[in-house]
């Protein structure tokens, strides 16, 4: 699509863009497991990589319900938040700051996912596509779901293990 003129079009501009994060997402998150080393992160990605998988496949139903091409607009927005994050993975890290920094990458995804899946409910909505935003919001929801357990994996596990390793490391060199 190269023109976007009213609502449908930008609706249309909206799944495509979400089909190619979700796509660039199935092909990133692998690696993210493999890095993660606390047995909660591993899960938790693992489980929303499944989750990942379905909304592209819903993604595709959708484009074809409506007669469009899922492939139609790229996401640089995603590729530059995963190329950030491949960066942040090729560091020389502990295990505990790595796992942190996972999350940190994770939650940017999520946080950009939750914006681009909320505009297209509503624009769903707008233009009366009934089931479509129905399974739109029933992914949104996920999106925020993950975001949340991210969160608390962050907040009460991973980042008090990273600073206490931090502690531990100054408190052996004397800084």
């Amino acid at each position: 699509m190269t023109e976007i003129k009213n609502l449908e079009q930008l609706f249309y501009h909206e799944l495509q863009v979400l089909w190619s994060a979700e796509k660039m997402l199935t092909e990133a998150m692998p690696e993210m497991i493999e890095r993660a080393k606390h047995t909660g992160l591993k899960k938790n990605l693992a489980m929303h990589l499944a989750e990942t998988d379905q909304h592209k496949a819903a993604l595709e139903l959708i484009c074809r319900q409506l007669g469009i091409d899922p492939e139609g607009d790229f996401n640089p927005g995603m590729k530059g938040i995963l190329e950030e994050g491949k960066k942040v993975m090729a560091k020389d890290a502990t295990d505990e700051a790595m796992d942190a920094a996972l999350i940190a990458g994770a939650q940017k995804v999520e946080h950009y996912e939750i914006s681009g899946y909320g505009s297209a409910v509503y624009y769903a909505e707008m233009l009366g596509y009934d089931g479509i935003t129905q399974r739109l919001r029933l992914t949104l929801a996920e999106e925020q779901d993950a975001d949340t357990k991210l969160n608390f994996l962050a907040k009460e596990l991973i980042n008090p293990r990273a600073q206490a390793a931090a502690d531990v490391d100054n408190a052996g060199t004397g800084t």
